[in-house]
């Protein structure tokens, strides 16, 4: 089994990253193989006017895009960490969802290779739209028959500075993430 954690923020070492390489620590002790993803290390473009040749062939675009599919569809579970920037989610998680349409031919593949697959971590302040961003990341299950396992984790709720980075150091946070991860296995046994 193998689990891959993808960071959309641009911070290395920020709440998003340390949030997802907790979790994915916790799935190595349950004896998964994991993979973790900084999503701005990797070349992602934005679909443009192309006159959707991926509907009919692949996406023309010449990026990393195909490097992190791969990874999605050889992992089990995937976490997307996922911060909030004005109480929206990030661009680059935009460019990586609206890319995916070019990589399932059908609903059905969508589902079973991607969307069952995927649980969130969402970063936000509820005092600054968090809870309207994860409610935005959720659009894509819309009329499905499952959702992803999500988890809004809020600095404030924790007096803590989003901008530190230090989310995880709080014990109330690791064992929170650590149900998180329980839901994750237990579902995906």
């Amino acid at each position: 089994m193998k689990a891959l954690g993808i960071s959309f923020s641009s911070r290395q070492n920020g709440n998003c990253a340390n949030c997802a390489k907790y979790c994915l620590e916790g799935f190595k002790n349950e004896s998964y193989e994991t993979e973790a993803i900084n999503i701005y290390s990797y070349n992602i473009s934005p679909c443009s006017d192309c006159d959707y040749i991926c509907f009919r062939n692949k996406c023309p675009k010449q990026d990393d895009m195909d490097i992190i599919i791969n990874r999605c569809i050889e992992s089990d579970i995937i976490i997307l960490a996922l911060p909030t920037y004005r109480g929206h989610l990030p661009s680059s998680y935009f460019t990586f969802s609206e890319r995916l349409q070019g990589y399932f031919k059908t609903d059905k593949s969508y589902e079973d290779d991607f969307l069952k697959k995927i649980n969130i971590i969402l970063i936000g302040n509820l005092s600054s739209g968090g809870d309207m961003a994860l409610h935005e990341a959720l659009y894509g299950f819309l009329n499905r028959e499952f959702y992803p396992e999500t988890i809004l984790l809020s600095s404030r709720d924790y007096d803590r500075k989003s901008i530190n980075g230090d989310l995880i150091d709080d014990d109330l946070v690791k064992g929170r993430l650590d149900k998180f991860i329980q839901k994750i296995i237990k579902r995906a046994e």
